[in-house]
């Protein structure tokens, strides 16, 4: 289980490696939880479409050195830290959330994901914004 002093958090924000600019600030407490807890910084912006192509960028990528196996969704420690996201998705303004070959959203709860298999290797998190 993941716990998070959410008093103490904005003091413990992680600045992303593109620079704080690269992230929309209402993804900070999201990607600091999870580079908190060892995952590394995969990216913010890329030049894209979808919501890493936007600037500054409304999502990100976490992984770990082992790339999760390439096991993704059972890959234990990442899925506590997607189950946290999803759990928490209000509190950190999360519209999505893709590990493995399933996606949680507030769309559509917890579905199959096939679109690719890089996903296998890390935790990609989408923000929420009022009409999306």
């Amino acid at each position: 289980m993941i716990r998070v002093n959410w008093e103490t958090l904005k003091d413990n924000l992680v600045k992303p490696v593109q620079g704080w600019n690269s992230l929309d600030p209402r993804l900070y407490k999201a990607y600091s939880i999870g580079r908190n807890r060892a995952y590394t910084d995969l990216g913010t912006y890329a030049n894209k479409p979808g919501d890493h192509g936007y600037w500054p960028a409304r999502a990100f990528d976490l992984g770990r050195k082992n790339r999760f196996f390439f096991l993704g969704y059972r890959y234990r420690p990442a899925r506590r830290l997607f189950d946290f996201y999803v759990a928490n998705h209000k509190r950190l303004n999360i519209d999505y959330v893709i590990l493995g070959n399933k996606i949680w959203s507030r769309s559509r709860g917890l579905h199959s994901y096939t679109r690719d298999k890089s996903h296998y290797y890390h935790i990609h998190v989408s923000m929420y914004w009022p009409g999306k």
